[in-house]
């Protein structure tokens, strides 16, 4: 029997603590009709985000929505980790006038939507790239906060599982990570995660350890980091050399990345390969690939193991959106 589809449009969405990215396809999901990119914290509610986008649609309004939100879900709620921002499914649908609210874990659409890329987004750190299929992958982000998700290969298709793994004790692994824990603590006294040193504000906590053990910093560039966006600033002057502790911090936040990159693919046995997704990973990871790889592959007894297990960084900011689409079509199949 033919399934009869959704009338209306489909509203996806990437809710991160950064930006917002929403689209608007035709109600069977094949054709874009509207997208945009909107900073998150210049709104007081994801509502007032989407009544800004959905208003300046002419298109049917959407039958379905799919988003993807960057905090665990629970009883069809969401409280989003680095924003003040509270979600609920049937809420959403009422005061937005959508037929359907899905709201799922971001890391759970990115991990979906690694399953729909184009070769030319996918940039393996080695000779292989992560399988498709036969195999589970993991799937890792630093960005605002630090997001993982596992990709379980159940025999025919890959399950996915949301996470809060980005959350759990950061590990020191030498004597100067240790060092690194110590500061970390006097920030963070009640808990040290791995977010707290692998997401934006990570490397610039990085940035501040190096400094405090003797990196002064010229004139010059305490201004450039006075101004704008003082992370990308701290990205920029470590990649490039011009600041000694920024390229410090740095290649210590790539090889922290690749570790714990590592912890993931052990924890989930993800010899399909790990996917490294985010704005973060396009710049530092590729900038960086040898201290994220050696971070990955130092394993001791496993180290064989790791050095098999196919890495790549995802180049495209959409695959959140692409994850979120898959989703909405499942749904949709299924009516």
């Amino acid at each position: 029997m033919k399934k009869r589809g959704v009338s209306g449009s489909i509203l996806v969405g990437d809710i991160g603590g950064t930006r917002t990215r929403l689209s608007l396809y035709d109600g069977r999901g094949k054709r874009l009709l509207l997208e945009a990119v909107l900073p998150s914290r210049e709104h007081a509610t994801f509502e007032e985000i989407a009544r800004s986008f959905l208003g300046s649609a002419d298109h049917p309004p959407p039958k379905v929505a799919v988003l993807g939100v960057a905090g665990p879900i629970r009883n069809r709620a969401a409280t989003v980790t680095n924003l003040p921002w509270k979600l609920d499914e049937v809420k959403l649908a009422r005061s937005l006038s959508l037929g359907r609210v899905v709201l799922v874990n971001d890391l759970a659409v990115a991990a979906r939507g690694c399953l729909h890329l184009p070769a030319d987004v996918v940039v393996p750190l080695g000779e292989a790239r992560p399988t498709s299929k036969g195999r589970s992958v993991a799937v890792i982000a630093a960005g605002t906060g630090l997001g993982e998700a596992h990709l379980v290969w159940d025999g025919s298709r890959h399950l996915v599982l949301p996470t809060e793994g980005g959350h759990v004790d950061f590990a020191a692994r030498d004597a100067l990570e240790v060092e690194l824990f110590q500061f970390l603590s006097k920030r963070f006294p009640d808990h040290v995660s791995y977010e707290r040193v692998l997401s934006g504000d990570g490397l610039g906590a990085l940035y501040d350890f190096f400094v405090a053990r003797g990196g002064r910093e010229t004139k010059a560039t305490e201004r450039r980091l006075s101004e704008g966006d003082r992370n990308a600033t701290i990205a920029e002057l470590g990649l490039s050399g011009a600041s000694r502790a920024a390229a410090k911090a740095v290649d210590l936040f790539a090889s922290i990345y690749g570790a714990e990159a590592g912890n993931l693919a052990l924890k989930q046995l993800a010899l399909g390969g790990v996917f490294v997704v985010g704005n973060i990973a396009r710049h530092i990871v590729l900038g960086r690939r040898k201290q994220f790889l050696d971070g990955f592959r130092k394993k001791g007894r496993f180290a064989a193991l790791m050095a098999e297990i196919p890495i790549a960084v995802v180049t495209d900011p959409l695959v959140g959106v692409r994850g979120a689409l898959a989703m909405a079509k499942d749904l949709i199949e299924a009516v």
